[in-house]
């Protein structure tokens, strides 16, 4: 298997307005080609509590280059103390669909 080059990264929100946000400007700024937005609900410890949230969950499409921008930028920009960052490697995709990512993110 080659290296992987492409992955998709998950985050969440409390509100849709931050998710939409936040995928907007990642999109904008070609952190991402594309960002789906899900609602979800999590179940979660925090600060010695037990919670249960409705949430937003992002998952952006683009190539592992561009992970520490879009860690930089949820750094910056989510509102959560310790946002969720998850990097899942995509092993295989159509190749025309993975070429649209690597051509909208290219500055």
């Amino acid at each position: 298997m080659d290296q992987v080059q492409y992955v998709t990264v998950q985050t969440t929100t409390d509100s849709a307005a931050e998710a939409e946000r936040l995928a907007a400007q990642a999109v904008q700024q070609k952190l991402a080609a594309c960002v789906q937005i899900a609602q979800v609900r999590s179940f979660y410890q925090w600060q010695g509590q037990t919670h249960d949230d409705a949430e937003h969950l992002l998952t952006l499409k683009t190539t592992v280059a561009h992970v520490p921008g879009i860690k930089e930028f949820l750094a910056r920009e989510h509102s959560y103390d310790e946002p969720e960052l998850i990097v899942q490697p995509i092993i295989a995709g159509s190749a025309g669909y993975l070429e649209w990512v690597s051509q909208t993110v290219s500055d």
